[in-house]
Protein backbone atom coordinates (compact mmCIF):
# COMPACT_ATOMS: atom_id res chain seq x y z
CA UNK A 1 0.00 0.00 0.00
CA UNK A 2 1.29 3.36 -0.74
CA UNK A 3 2.76 5.43 2.31
CA UNK A 4 0.93 8.49 1.03
CA UNK A 5 -2.84 9.02 1.26
CA UNK A 6 -4.45 11.70 -1.24
CA UNK A 7 -7.78 13.16 -0.84
CA UNK A 8 -9.73 16.02 -2.94
CA UNK A 9 -11.64 17.67 -0.91
CA UNK A 10 -14.49 19.78 -3.12
CA UNK A 11 -17.00 22.36 -1.98
CA UNK A 12 -20.48 21.69 -3.14
CA UNK A 13 -21.68 23.37 -6.34
CA UNK A 14 -24.06 26.83 -6.25
CA UNK A 15 -26.89 26.28 -3.93
CA UNK A 16 -30.45 28.33 -3.29
CA UNK A 17 -28.55 29.22 -0.09
CA UNK A 18 -25.82 30.69 -1.95
CA UNK A 19 -27.59 33.59 -4.16
CA UNK A 20 -30.18 34.23 -1.55
CA UNK A 21 -27.31 34.82 1.00
CA UNK A 22 -28.96 32.86 3.89
CA UNK A 23 -27.43 31.23 6.16
CA UNK A 24 -27.83 27.05 6.14
CA UNK A 25 -26.25 24.54 8.87
CA UNK A 26 -29.16 22.38 10.11
CA UNK A 27 -32.48 24.33 9.87
CA UNK A 28 -32.39 24.97 6.30
CA UNK A 29 -30.79 21.96 3.54
CA UNK A 30 -31.25 23.80 0.08
CA UNK A 31 -30.79 22.17 -3.39
CA UNK A 32 -28.24 23.05 -6.03
CA UNK A 33 -29.19 25.46 -8.98
CA UNK A 34 -29.49 25.11 -12.17
CA UNK A 35 -26.02 26.62 -12.80
CA UNK A 36 -24.95 24.01 -9.60
CA UNK A 37 -26.30 20.93 -11.82
CA UNK A 38 -23.97 22.12 -14.29
CA UNK A 39 -21.01 22.66 -12.04
CA UNK A 40 -21.42 19.42 -10.63
CA UNK A 41 -21.52 17.51 -14.27
CA UNK A 42 -18.35 19.41 -15.37
CA UNK A 43 -16.71 18.13 -11.66
CA UNK A 44 -17.62 14.73 -12.66
CA UNK A 45 -16.13 15.48 -16.12
CA UNK A 46 -12.68 16.57 -14.80
CA UNK A 47 -12.13 13.95 -12.38
CA UNK A 48 -13.43 10.78 -13.51
CA UNK A 49 -10.33 9.70 -15.49
CA UNK A 50 -8.68 9.89 -11.86
CA UNK A 51 -7.80 6.72 -9.91
CA UNK A 52 -10.42 7.58 -7.24
CA UNK A 53 -10.97 4.45 -4.99
CA UNK A 54 -13.68 6.37 -2.19
CA UNK A 55 -16.07 9.20 -2.81
CA UNK A 56 -17.65 10.82 0.57
CA UNK A 57 -19.97 13.37 1.26
CA UNK A 58 -21.36 15.73 4.12
CA UNK A 59 -24.56 14.48 4.67
CA UNK A 60 -26.32 17.74 3.39
CA UNK A 61 -28.33 17.74 -0.22
CA UNK A 62 -25.95 20.48 -1.81
CA UNK A 63 -22.66 18.28 -1.59
CA UNK A 64 -24.71 14.72 -1.86
CA UNK A 65 -26.18 15.99 -5.13
CA UNK A 66 -22.43 17.61 -6.53
CA UNK A 67 -20.88 14.60 -6.01
CA UNK A 68 -23.70 12.25 -7.39
CA UNK A 69 -22.97 12.77 -11.26
CA UNK A 70 -19.30 11.40 -10.15
CA UNK A 71 -20.69 8.79 -8.47
CA UNK A 72 -22.77 7.78 -11.22
CA UNK A 73 -19.69 8.14 -13.84
CA UNK A 74 -17.35 6.28 -11.66
CA UNK A 75 -20.19 3.40 -9.98
CA UNK A 76 -19.00 4.29 -6.26
CA UNK A 77 -21.27 4.75 -4.21
CA UNK A 78 -20.41 7.78 -1.64
CA UNK A 79 -19.72 7.81 1.40
CA UNK A 80 -21.86 9.83 4.09
CA UNK A 81 -19.66 11.53 6.15
CA UNK A 82 -20.89 13.29 9.47
CA UNK A 83 -17.34 15.27 9.73
CA UNK A 84 -17.98 16.85 6.58
CA UNK A 85 -20.77 18.65 7.59
CA UNK A 86 -21.34 22.82 6.96
CA UNK A 87 -19.66 24.67 9.74
CA UNK A 88 -21.66 25.11 12.37
CA UNK A 89 -23.33 28.41 12.62
CA UNK A 90 -24.73 28.61 15.76
CA UNK A 91 -28.02 30.83 16.15
CA UNK A 92 -27.09 32.58 12.80
CA UNK A 93 -28.48 29.06 11.44
CA UNK A 94 -30.96 29.36 8.19
CA UNK A 95 -30.89 33.46 8.86
CA UNK A 96 -30.75 35.97 5.72
CA UNK A 97 -26.56 37.39 6.17
CA UNK A 98 -28.46 40.87 5.33
CA UNK A 99 -30.87 40.38 8.15
CA UNK A 100 -27.83 39.46 10.65
CA UNK A 101 -26.07 42.46 9.47
CA UNK A 102 -28.54 44.70 10.92
CA UNK A 103 -30.01 43.21 13.57
CA UNK A 104 -28.88 44.84 16.60
CA UNK A 105 -28.61 41.92 18.90
CA UNK A 106 -25.98 40.55 15.93
CA UNK A 107 -25.05 43.28 13.84
CA UNK A 108 -21.57 44.10 15.25
CA UNK A 109 -20.69 40.46 16.47
CA UNK A 110 -21.36 40.04 12.48
CA UNK A 111 -19.27 42.17 11.35
CA UNK A 112 -16.07 40.75 13.97
CA UNK A 113 -16.78 37.26 12.51
CA UNK A 114 -16.53 38.79 8.57
CA UNK A 115 -13.18 40.78 9.86
CA UNK A 116 -11.87 37.00 11.30
CA UNK A 117 -13.96 34.12 11.53
CA UNK A 118 -11.76 32.51 13.82
CA UNK A 119 -11.29 34.93 16.61
CA UNK A 120 -15.20 35.70 16.48
CA UNK A 121 -17.22 32.66 15.44
CA UNK A 122 -20.95 32.82 15.18
CA UNK A 123 -22.53 32.50 18.56
CA UNK A 124 -22.83 29.41 19.58
CA UNK A 125 -20.77 28.22 16.27
CA UNK A 126 -17.39 27.11 15.50
CA UNK A 127 -14.35 28.60 14.48
CA UNK A 128 -12.70 28.10 11.47
CA UNK A 129 -9.49 25.96 12.92
CA UNK A 130 -12.51 24.15 14.49
CA UNK A 131 -13.75 23.23 11.41
CA UNK A 132 -10.48 21.76 9.56
CA UNK A 133 -9.47 19.85 12.77
CA UNK A 134 -13.07 18.35 12.80
CA UNK A 135 -12.39 17.34 8.86
CA UNK A 136 -9.25 16.22 9.13
CA UNK A 137 -10.43 13.91 11.69
CA UNK A 138 -13.25 12.87 9.64
CA UNK A 139 -10.84 12.08 6.73
CA UNK A 140 -8.22 10.22 9.04
CA UNK A 141 -11.11 8.09 10.04
CA UNK A 142 -12.08 7.78 6.24
CA UNK A 143 -8.42 6.94 5.55
CA UNK A 144 -7.81 4.06 8.18
CA UNK A 145 -11.19 2.29 7.13
CA UNK A 146 -10.84 2.80 3.33
CA UNK A 147 -7.17 2.23 1.44
CA UNK A 148 -6.60 3.07 -2.02
CA UNK A 149 -5.38 5.44 -4.06
CA UNK A 150 -7.43 9.01 -4.38
CA UNK A 151 -10.58 10.12 -1.91
CA UNK A 152 -12.73 12.31 -3.34
CA UNK A 153 -14.58 14.26 -0.48
CA UNK A 154 -17.69 17.47 -0.69
CA UNK A 155 -17.94 19.59 1.63
CA UNK A 156 -18.33 22.79 2.46
CA UNK A 157 -16.52 26.81 1.35
CA UNK A 158 -15.12 27.24 5.22
CA UNK A 159 -14.25 23.82 5.64
CA UNK A 160 -12.01 23.76 2.66
CA UNK A 161 -10.56 27.09 4.12
CA UNK A 162 -10.30 25.31 7.52
CA UNK A 163 -8.65 22.17 6.58
CA UNK A 164 -5.81 23.63 4.45
CA UNK A 165 -5.46 26.07 7.49
CA UNK A 166 -5.52 23.09 9.89
CA UNK A 167 -2.93 20.68 7.48
CA UNK A 168 -0.29 23.86 7.18
CA UNK A 169 -0.56 24.77 11.04
CA UNK A 170 -1.48 28.20 9.79
CA UNK A 171 -3.31 30.80 11.84
CA UNK A 172 -7.16 30.73 11.39
CA UNK A 173 -7.40 34.47 10.61
CA UNK A 174 -5.75 33.71 7.41
CA UNK A 175 -9.02 32.05 6.51
CA UNK A 176 -10.57 35.66 5.06
CA UNK A 177 -7.35 36.31 2.68
CA UNK A 178 -8.71 32.46 1.23
CA UNK A 179 -11.40 32.21 -1.55
CA UNK A 180 -13.59 29.19 -1.99
CA UNK A 181 -15.66 28.89 -5.29
CA UNK A 182 -18.44 26.62 -5.55
CA UNK A 183 -17.05 23.20 -6.69
CA UNK A 184 -13.20 24.75 -5.78
CA UNK A 185 -10.71 22.07 -4.98
CA UNK A 186 -8.08 21.98 -1.70
CA UNK A 187 -5.55 19.10 -2.38
CA UNK A 188 -4.70 17.30 0.58
CA UNK A 189 -1.81 14.40 1.48
CA UNK A 190 -1.88 11.92 4.44
CA UNK A 191 1.89 10.70 5.21
CA UNK A 192 3.03 6.98 6.38
CA UNK A 193 3.03 8.85 10.06
CA UNK A 194 -0.52 10.99 9.46
CA UNK A 195 0.57 14.31 9.21
CA UNK A 196 -1.32 16.28 6.74
CA UNK A 197 -0.05 18.21 4.21
CA UNK A 198 -1.33 20.93 1.17
CA UNK A 199 -0.59 19.56 -2.57
CA UNK A 200 -0.54 21.94 -5.60
CA UNK A 201 -2.90 21.03 -8.15
CA UNK A 202 -2.10 18.46 -10.54
CA UNK A 203 -2.50 20.26 -14.27
CA UNK A 204 -5.91 19.53 -15.78
CA UNK A 205 -6.16 19.59 -19.44
CA UNK A 206 -8.73 22.52 -21.20
CA UNK A 207 -11.18 20.35 -21.77
CA UNK A 208 -11.53 19.40 -18.49
CA UNK A 209 -12.65 22.46 -16.53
Amino acid sequence: MSTIQDVILVRHGESVSNVTQRFAYRTWDPPLTERGQRQAQALATALRTLPISCLATSPLLRTRKTIEPLSQALGIDPLVVDDLMEVNLGRWDGALMEEISVSETDKDLYAAWRKDPEAFPPPGGESVLAVGRRILRGLDRLLDDHSGTLVVAATHGDCLKGAALAALGAPGECARRMKSPNVGMVFLARDADRRWRLNLAPALTAGDV
